[in-house]
């Protein structure tokens, strides 16, 4: 019986994960409504002006419909700018190789490698990968249509087939979307009631899902400016974001035995921040009684220095939160963007990336035209969109594009044989596309884990419904783009292993590399405040090296596989997590005069044992041996017994680190 309840009560990996990504969420209806919405506006106005192409219009729209009201707004503004750059260059282009067919190839080539190499060196570059996309592609138009005045009217067409969606998405994401400056609002909101019931001892922290929504909240608040010129002045923002990380970093290192009274008093202190940012109450003047200094003093040496960090920042949260509301946070600094990334020219992989992604595309383009099957077209448009920086993310996106595809060809196929036929206006299939645009757009709101699935289901659905102004009953244009998407994948597989293959895990480590040299300026330059970058970058790189260590599992049989690509790798990233838990709260401690030196060479030993950990990572080494905390603990057992808690805090902070770092050695042994 125990056995059978067992199997009964199996939850297979795949329906737990699927059942985990496609349940609904805060603003998931509101987000597919709108692009049901924009879709069936769009497909219902190219059908009545008979606009052509109204299968990559609609698809479009889920490029632009899935955010908030500034990211769609900054998208569309990209669109606008690549469409109307590649109008431009394709009417230049067509005067030099229409008559020339030598020429267009290698044309075509040296667009795909320009624009894939300015995707990812540029600040600007989806508006260059656009433009470029669209100029290949506008290139292999004069195979279909040889008729040099069809093509231009056919062309400036094509523009209006991307401004059409951009517009309808923009305007009605503006006034029914979500607003950015809310959005932000309420994840804070959310993530101080977290961190409160963890405090409280209600819930735990999950280090992982709370850093990834800081890191959104960050970028929210930087996307919020677009529409709210307010917020530009509270310059203190990123510092109580970083803040706000730090307690969330912290909160993983209270033991689960600590005193009721000083998680209460914790919990007050969180809230009463929660209630500043809510509805703009005065910070509380006195400190709760679980962090006065009798109940800190009375802690072990290793809850005190967490404590107290956590009341410091807690305390600089609330004061920086009372400063945001009295809006004396100040005009905020401008910061000038670089055009290029720092490794624009220097960095091998960039180039590397743009040649395998041209080889790739250059190969579909032969294989089609020599097949003289045009209708596998799509061959050429999958290179682009499934390229990725690494092969397991390349996988990745392949399993999901082949997966949604065949899904959406499926019901592109049962729509074309048992409702098309029905059909007799516009309306119904403005119904259709409603239907069918809602059921993509729910799996295209996931997590980026599976929402490239839902885009690929759409594509698939309206590339088989809409092949013209009329009800479609043909299925042969249906299977042509199947195949040319398998066709497509299968090609960047195959370069994407063989030349150059660029493996999760090796960035993976580059990741933590960055990880453990951010900490390390952070220890060495203690006096920085919040607010400059370094304590969300650590947060960035952890969470980056996640996510290409899940994406390692699709290598397999492709690469050789990397220790970092199995389970101790989750586990050593949860003990980097406490490192960069442990030292907030060193560089939370306040400064001691009598132990400076003492303390400063002991940051200093640490510093340099993380900077040598990132150098032998990057280079796929061992760790080197950890670091002695003798200085910290020399001068600890010399503190007489009427010492200072906040100098008995500082020198227990340091011996905190160490056994964090211990550990990890322990781990990673």
């Amino acid at each position: 019986m125990t056995a059978l309840a067992s199997a009964n009560g199996r939850q297979w990996p795949l329906l737990a994960f699927l059942r985990e990504e496609l349940a609904p969420h805060a603003g998931r209806l509101g987000a597919v409504a709108r692009i049901a919405t924009c879709c069936t506006i769009v497909v219902a106005t190219a059908m009545l002006y008979q606009i052509p192409e109204p299968a990559y219009s609609a698809y479009i729209v889920f490029f632009l419909g899935r955010g908030d009201a500034a990211i769609t707004l900054r998208i569309a503004m990209a669109g606008a700018i690549g469409v109307t750059l590649a109008t431009l260059l394709s009417l230049l282009l067509y005067s030099l190789d229409a008559g020339e067919p030598a020429l267009r190839l290698p044309l075509m080539a040296a667009s795909t490698f320009l624009g894939m190499f300015l995707l990812r060196t540029m600040a600007i570059g989806p508006i260059a990968f656009l433009a470029g996309f669209l100029l290949v592609v506008t290139q292999t138009l004069i195979d279909v249509i040889p008729n040099l005045e069809a093509l231009t009217r056919f062309l400036l067409w094509l523009w209006v087939v991307v401004m059409l969606p951009v517009v309808v998405t923009v305007l009605v994401n503006l006034l029914t979307g979500p607003n950015p400056t809310q959005l932000a609002r309420q994840s804070a909101l959310h993530l101080l009631d977290a961190l409160s019931d963890a405090l409280g001892g209600k819930a735990r922290i999950s280090l992982l899902r709370e850093s990834t929504e800081v890191l959104e909240l960050a970028e929210l608040r930087q996307r919020a400016e677009l529409l709210d010129r307010n917020l530009r002045s509270h310059s203190g923002d990123p510092a109580l974001i970083e803040t706000l990380q730090e307690l969330i970093s912290m909160a993983t290192l209270l033991p689960p035995n600590l005193a009721p009274v000083v998680r209460a008093g914790l919990a007050e202190a969180c809230l009463a921040c929660r209630a500043a940012l809510a509805d703009g109450s005065e910070r509380p003047s006195s400190t709760p009684v679980g962090l006065a200094e009798p109940v800190l003093a009375g802690l072990n040496p290793l809850e005190r220095p967490v404590v107290l960090a956590m009341r410091q920042a807690l305390e600089r949260l609330a004061i920086g939160l009372q400063a945001r509301r009295d809006s004396r946070s100040g005009k905020a600094p401008k910061h000038e963007t670089a055009l290029f990334v720092p490794d624009a020219f220097s960095n091998p992989e960039h180039v590397r990336f743009a040649l395998k992604t041209t080889i790739a595309t250059v190969a579909a383009y032969v294989i089609y035209t020599g097949a003289d099957w045009p209708g596998i077209r799509t061959a050429l448009i999958t290179c682009f969109f499934v390229a990725q920086g690494t092969l397991g993310e390349t996988l990745h996106k392949l399993t999901l594009r082949l997966g949604g595809a065949l899904i959406g060809g499926l019901i592109g196929g049962l729509s074309i044989v048992y409702v098309l036929p029905a059909m007799t206006d516009i309306g119904d299939l403005s119904l259709l596309i409603a239907a069918l645009s809602a059921v993509c757009a729910w799996v295209a709101t996931s997590s980026e884990r599976l929402a490239y699935a839902g885009m690929q289901m759409a594509l698939a659905v309206f590339l088989g419904v809409l092949q013209g102004y009329g009800p479609s009953t043909d299925l042969t244009v249906l299977r042509d783009r199947m195949v040319g998407i398998v066709l497509g994948n299968v090609l960047m597989s195959l370069v994407f292993s063989i030349l150059w293959p660029s493996s999760a895990a090796t960035q993976a480590r580059k990741s933590l590399s960055s990880a453990f040299r951010a900490l390390s300026a952070l220890l060495l330059d203690r006096g920085s405040q919040p607010g400059s970058g370094r304590r969300l970058a650590v947060a960035r790189a952890v969470v980056s090296a996640r996510n290409l260590i899940s994406l390692g599992a699709f290598e397999t049989g492709f690469l050789v596989p990397h220790p970092a690509s199995d389970a101790t790798a989750r586990s050593f990233l949860d003990d980097l997590g406490r490192i960069a838990a442990a030292s907030a709260v060193v560089i939370e401690q306040p400064g001691i005069a009598p132990y400076r030196e003492a303390l400063e060479a002991q940051d200093k030993a640490i510093a340099t044992w993380l900077s040598d950990s990132a150098d032998r990572l990057s280079e796929g080494r061992t760790l080197p041996p950890s670091p002695e905390a003798q200085l910290a603990a020399d001068a600890l057992a010399a503190l007489p017994p009427a010492a200072s808690v906040e100098a008995r805090s500082a020198l227990e902070a340091r011996l905190v680190l160490a056994l964090q770092i211990h550990r990890l050695e322990t781990h990673a042994a």
